[in-house]
């Protein structure tokens, strides 16, 4: 098609007729709904472990875009999250018809949708809400391996290359009037996920698809692509002014919380000029903390989710809750979590993010399309409840092993988001075990060692006497052994806890420390650890410390008692 011919396609005149006609369309569908309205279903989660009766996969990237159009297709990607979420999970019942725009709405009013690429008039061209018929192909694709009656469908006008429609397995949509409808003589599932580089659609049913294995398909001749930005004929009508767009090429967003020493080094060593970061808080003359100031942090590419930063802060600080800290704290990171998701760029295909805001920001949709790290700086959720009700058998008169406590549900979302990460990375050397396939290990970051030490003889205790941290077993020993102990912790197990044993609180002088001894369960950040290994002192600990290999350093089994015992009588 040439320039003259493409501009005299998309003129005024017949721009605006092709207006006209749909909103004459929009408004013969809004009388036919009224008159034979479809109903919105929900997720009953009664099919959600049913077996699989049709799939279909599609690539989100087109490996034919070029650098002009690539941020459209970054648009569409950004659609996709939006629109398969409203999707994924409803359940129809048997000879209901499921309607596309039932269930997505007007895509034009107040949804997030961005500039992506829909098919008009034989070209693709910029418009908000772009790029959703790849949802309704897969959908529609899914619906005939599943042997559906197809109520409605619409073919696309052109046929891009890699997509359903050279199999003739394609449905466009456009609101409302353009619609994708179909039913099942028997109920059903319908789930959506986008993986970092593909959309997934899944029907589950407890009935068998007994349809019989379909033919290849011919594929249909694939048309030139008329793309806006890539065609070259800026005379047309509807070619687009970019500046609008903004369009830049792909980037990294960091979506940071509390600065660790080893994950700050990391940041600072990987990040890009193009890459954008988010934080909970920035600090200025009214917010003073640094606990967020990350040395790779741009101001012009830096933003923060400061109202969910302060009430998050403020809660903690004020809050008189004391049963399950840990679930008030996940409550507030979930705010933070959602407020970053929505700052992430179109253009960001990679993220990495620290690991307490992964499952909330995995949980709404914004990691499809998308390949991401984690900075771990905790064993998964998961494991650590594993962890805690290991340490509760052992001591089940323990008041504080509730803390951590957490749903199944939440700590499945977190498995599945680390699972699917491209890299975990962490200085916990257990931490790293786990993941070893995947990981990225830092070293930890030990405090310039002293010129002078005055080794002292007492014992220090690093932390607070809560069973978690090996309390009881610290508890055994001092009375066992007639060891008297400093203890770093202000938390206490309960009243009374160090009954017949001689204590003092920590003050941070590690000249009067000899040896420490810590029988942990959980540790996440051994900080205490670190200082007693820049002095010299040698400690003795359990793998759950993630310090394995260091200098100084005795692990003993978790929860091992008797092994703890001889490596200690070795030390006094």
């Amino acid at each position: 098609m040439t320039r003259k011919q493409l501009t005299e396609k998309h003129n005024f005149i017949k721009d605006t007729i092709f207006r006209v006609k749909t909103i004459l369309l929009s408004g013969n569908r809004i009388l036919k709904n009224l008159l034979n309205p479809t109903l919105k279903f929900r997720d009953n989660s009664q099919l959600i472990n049913e077996q699989l009766i049709s799939f279909s996969e599609s690539d989100l990237w087109n490996p034919f875009d070029n650098k002009d159009n690539w941020i459209l297709t970054a648009g569409k990607v950004e659609n996709l999250r939006i629109a398969s979420k409203k999707i994924n999970g409803i359940e129809i019942k048997a000879n209901e018809v499921f309607s596309f725009w039932k269930h997505l709405g007007n895509p034009n009013i107040g949804q997030g949708y961005v500039i992506g690429r829909e098919i008009r008039e034989g070209c693709i061209v910029p418009t908000i809400a772009g790029g959703l018929c790849q949802l309704s192909n897969a959908l529609y694709d899914s619906a005939l391996k599943a042997n559906f009656d197809i109520i409605e469908r619409h073919k696309h006008t052109k046929v891009i290359k890699g997509s359903l429609a050279e199999q003739d397995r394609d449905a466009t949509v456009k609101w409302n009037y353009i619609d994708l409808r179909f039913k099942s003589n028997f109920d059903f599932r319908i789930e959506t996920e986008l993986s970092s580089d593909k959309l997934i659609v899944r029907f589950k049913s407890k009935q068998k698809n007994l349809k019989s294995e379909e033919s290849i398909l011919n594929q249909k001749k694939t048309d030139k692509l008329n793309d806006c930005y890539s065609c070259g004929n800026s005379a047309c009508f509807k070619h687009p002014d970019r500046r609008p767009l903004n369009q830049k090429i792909e980037t990294t967003t960091y979506i940071l919380d509390e600065k660790w020493k080893e994950f700050d080094d990391y940041v600072k060593s990987t990040t890009k000029e193009n890459d954008n970061f988010i934080i909970p808080l920035k600090k200025n003359k009214f917010i003073k903390t640094d606990r967020y100031l990350w040395k790779a942090l741009k101001s012009n590419k830096t933003n923060a989710t400061t109202r969910q930063g302060i009430y998050r802060a403020l809660k903690l600080r004020f809050s008189t809750k004391q049963n399950n800290v840990f679930e008030m704290i996940l409550e507030l990171d979930k705010k933070i979590a959602r407020a970053a998701a929505n700052q992430i760029p179109i253009e960001s295909t990679h993220l990495v993010i620290s690991q307490n805001l992964l499952p909330f920001i995995y949980e709404t949709g914004f990691l499809g399309g998308r390949t991401f790290d984690v900075l771990m700086n905790r064993l998964p959720i998961e494991k650590l409840q594993e962890r805690l009700d290991y340490a509760h058998s052992k001591h089940p008169e323990s008041e504080t092993l509730n803390d951590f406590r957490t749903t199944s549900k939440l700590a499945n979302i977190e498995f599945i988001a680390l699972k699917k990460a491209r890299k975990i990375i962490t200085p916990h050397s257990e931490i790293a075990e786990m993941f070893k396939n995947k990981v990225e290990k830092l070293n930890w970051h030990i405090p310039s060692k002293s010129i002078e030490h005055l080794k002292g003889n007492k014992i220090l205790f690093p932390a607070s006497a809560v069973g978690r941290k090996g309390a009881y077993e610290i508890k055994r020993l001092a009375l066992e052994l007639n060891l008297e102990l400093m203890i770093s912790g202000r938390t206490i197990e309960k009243e009374n806890f160090w009954e017949k044993i001689k204590v003092e609180k920590f003050k941070g002088d590690f000249n009067e420390v000899g040896l420490v001894i810590y029988p942990t369960y959980i540790e996440n950040q051994p900080r205490q650890i670190l200082k007693a290994i820049s002095k010299g002192i040698p400690i003795i600990t359990t793998s759950a410390c993630g310090v394995d290999n260091l200098e100084n350093i005795k692990t003993v089994d978790l929860g091992n008692y008797e092994q703890l015992k001889n490596e200690v009588i070795k030390h006094i």
